[in-house]
């Protein structure tokens, strides 16, 4: 089942025998599991054994190691972690490789698509969530000191809306968005300049307007010819 809502990853812990775990998970030879409920269970010395979890939400990391034919010899094959994450009560589990794994062109075709198929106990798909576990930006991982696992699930999980109780979040929330305003101008407006005449030229037009309606018509006009001229 896929999952989009935010959910609380059960702090379910991996337990042989109890009366209140009903989720049996075997794993196919070639499979071996990294993470089992944010716990690490890689062990390059031992097998991977089955498991039994408690029923609800549980998350695995499983990734699958053999050999295989190379270009002329016999290699050893690991894949990228797959992250599976579902929810079942009381259900029986098988998970294999989705597809061969048994030369190089298998293991580079399983490359470009690594998946995991979860097969119940009556032969059917069980439709779980199943990703690559992708590596954190930040880079924990090292020739040396090889990939930190736990951390790369922190960050998947905390990008998908998971987290286990009573772990703190590796990644603070975005900050919120900055809210863009127009601003004012700081720039001083220039404010028009207003002509003011002087009283005394005012009070020349008024007494050039009362002469000039009391000319007659030739003087008028005798008037406004020599107007233009000057």
């Amino acid at each position: 089942m896929k999952f989009g809502k935010k959910l609380l990853l059960a702090s379910a812990m991996v337990m042989t025998h109890s009366a209140n775990a009903s989720v049996e998970v075997s794993f196919a030879p070639d499979v071996e599991t990294v993470i089992v409920n944010g716990n690490k269970t890689l062990n390059l010395l031992e097998k991977t054994d089955d498991l039994t979890l408690n029923n609800g939400l549980n998350q695995i990391v499983v990734r699958v190691s053999k050999l295989i034919q190379g270009q002329g010899e016999i290699e050893k094959y690991r894949s990228e972690p797959v992250v599976i994450t579902f929810t079942a009560n009381n259900q029986t589990f098988h998970i294999k490789p989705d597809g061969r794994i048994i030369n190089f062109v298998d293991a580079k075709n399983f490359n470009d698509n690594p998946s995991m198929e979860i097969v119940t106990d009556s032969g059917s798909i069980f439709d779980a969530k199943v990703d690559v576990l992708p590596r954190n930006n930040l880079g924990d991982s090292s020739v040396i000191i090889g990939r930190d696992y736990l951390k790369d699930l922190a960050y998947y999980n905390q990008s998908q809306g998971y987290g286990f109780a009573g772990e703190k979040p590796l990644v603070e929330p975005k900050k919120k968005p900055k809210q863009l305003v127009k601003l004012k101008s700081t720039t001083t407006a220039v404010e028009p300049i207003a002509v003011v005449q002087s009283a005394k030229i005012v009070a020349a037009e008024q007494e050039l307007k009362k002469i000039y309606l009391q000319l007659t018509p030739e003087q008028r006009k005798a008037f406004l010819g020599w107007a233009v001229t000057q």
